[in-house]
């Protein structure tokens, strides 16, 4: 009786588990691929993690008789994630750093779908790792393995727009706006087999879109076409910008604007740097025609600014011409009821505040706001309807001027505007000539000769800023400050001092520099990221991995 009921649950276990078979089948069958590109979809699994596009884990990669092996086949693969983890940071304090790239490379293959692993050690190899080397070509090299990190990054999660942006940020602002930019640059120029594998995944730096005014590829043009690649990715997973489009839709135009710049860096004055200001000014006028979700569920455009701005103020003029006194008698009632301190601040001049009469006057501007509904609610019974219907479309129109001029200042819109138009202008390009002449000549010691020259490029500069009054700003300053500088230091070797009516002096007015130090010989005409930048030597590419 015993041996038949244990025989009896012999046959039901293996009839259960090859009834079983049949659901796992279904379930985990891989998905194949024919010689034609044509094969089975595999099971319910498979499908679900080709429509989320979500990679397998490569555990063949792993070292098999690893304790991380061992672990992730027996399903306690998030602890291998952590002793990966804590092995990483254990061969980084040696500065091990061999180990450190294998570890990291295990722990990807563990976790390819989780996101803040390509980027957090992406980071760690571009700059914390890089950092620890003296030699800029091991540097280089260190950046380009954290690029090339969050390359493999987007074959896992190639519907990422964020990660394609990542790869696009390193490339540009990694290799161009670095100390040694000068350098990483010109490596990145010549380095053939880091090309190649751009090309692979679909940047080809090859065409005449990649390629910078020496005829070789340009990192901020790489950088300009992964963001165009990301905003491609964008448009089909859009879930992953709508919370920030105008900081993810911004990237493009200014790569384009950074590679604009740097041409001037490289002493690339004439028709190129105009062309690439023209090619920058084009993109962000395209950037200001984008339709842009905001926060309050409706879209907007940058560049329809005016336009809002226009209806509003047409539609106050129609409030006003209801009731043309009302408007001011609110205003006054409200300027009454405020305290006689707040009364004071609000009446004072803006550059004679002290902090708490700041304070007081931004309370007391809060309190004496009147918004276009209370000008309709006190407006006389008969004309009370009207004036609440102008109202509704007034307030809508402000809070779409006042979403717009959130977004345009959130990135400066208007100044990179205004910057690539003044910048395309033929004076702009003679007064950056002549600078960069008085500069060389102040370098080689002929004082006379670059006193004159500085003196004509200010006076050309004040031209400039004549037509664009918009642009004397600190960042703009930066661009001149070491220019200036010099010439503040060549005019106390004549015992003189900047006049008093120095045809920049607005300009000046923002800075906050000391003269600098007499700049080494083969001085490079400063950027506003760079103002002391020098220019370096040329790096030979011998040492790259062919």
């Amino acid at each position: 009786m015993n041996l038949n009921s244990t025989f009896k649950r012999k046959v039901a276990y293996i009839t259960g588990i090859v009834l079983l078979l049949f659901p796992l089948f279904f379930l985990g069958q891989p998905a194949t691929s024919g010689h034609n590109g044509v094969g089975e979809v595999g099971g319910k699994l498979a499908q679900l993690r080709a429509e989320s596009e979500l990679a397998q884990s490569n555990l063949g990669e792993i070292n098999p008789v690893s304790s991380s092996m061992q672990l992730a086949t027996f399903g306690l693969r998030p602890v291998a994630v952590i002793i990966l983890w804590e092995k990483a940071t254990k061969f980084q304090k040696m500065e091990d750093y061999d180990n450190v790239t294998a570890t990291i490379n295990q722990i990807s293959k563990l976790q390819p779908n989780f996101i803040s692993i390509w980027k957090f050690q992406a980071h760690n190899l571009a700059y914390n790792i890089s950092v620890d080397f003296d030699n800029y070509r091991h540097r280089y090299q260190w950046v380009r393995r954290g690029i090339q990190f969050l390359m493999e990054g987007t074959r896992y999660n190639s519907r990422n727009a964020k990660l394609v942006q990542e790869v696009a940020f390193y490339t540009g602002s990694k290799i161009g706006y670095s100390d040694e930019k000068i350098q990483f640059r010109s490596l990145f120029s010549e380095d053939e087999m880091f090309h190649g594998q751009m090309s692979d995944e679909g940047i080809d730096l090859a065409s005449n879109r990649a390629l910078g005014a020496n005829g070789k590829p340009d990192n901020w043009k790489a950088s300009y076409l992964w963001y165009e690649k990301s905003e491609d990715v964008a448009s089909m997973n859009e879930h992953h910008v709508h919370r920030d489009p105008i900081r993810f839709y911004e990237k493009k135009p200014q790569a384009l604007v950074y590679y604009a710049m740097a041409l001037e860096d490289d002493g690339y004055l004439d028709a190129e740097a105009q062309q690439a200001f023209a090619a920058a000014h084009t993109a962000l006028i395209q950037l200001g025609n984008r339709d842009l979700s905001t926060q309050f569920g409706f879209n907007v455009r940058l560049n329809q600014f005016g336009e809002f701005q226009q209806n509003l103020k047409e539609l106050r003029d129609k409030m006003d011409a209801l009731a043309p006194e009302l408007r001011q008698e609110l205003k006054d009632d409200r300027f009454k009821r405020l305290s006689k301190p707040q009364q004071d601040a609000y009446s004072m001049e803006v550059g004679l505040r002290s902090d708490y009469h700041r304070q007081l006057a931004n309370e007391a501007t809060q309190a004496m706001f009147i918004s276009e509904s209370d000008i309709a609610e006190a407006m006389p019974i008969g004309i009370r309807k009207q004036a609440r219907n102008i109202a509704m479309a007034a307030e809508d129109a402000a809070m779409k001027v006042d979403g717009i001029d959130y977004m345009r200042e959130m990135i400066n819109y208007s100044y990179w505007l205004k910057r690539c138009e003044m910048e395309q202008m033929t004076l702009a390009i003679t007064a950056r000539k002549t600078v960069q002449q008085a500069d060389d000549l102040f370098v080689e010691a002929r004082l006379e000769e670059a006193r004159k020259l500085y003196e004509i490029a200010w006076v050309d500069w004040r031209k400039i800023f004549d037509k664009y009054p918009s642009m004397i700003t600190r960042d703009t300053g930066q661009n001149l400050e070491p220019s200036i500088s010099n010439y503040i230091e060549l005019l106390q070797q004549f015992d003189e001092e900047l006049p008093e009516d120095f045809v920049l002096q607005n300009l000046v007015a923002t800075l906050e520099f000391a003269p600098k130090t007499l700049p080494a010989p083969s001085i490079q005409f400063p950027s506003p990221s760079q103002p002391n930048r020098i220019k370096g030597s040329v790096p030979n590419t011998d040492y790259l991995d062919k």
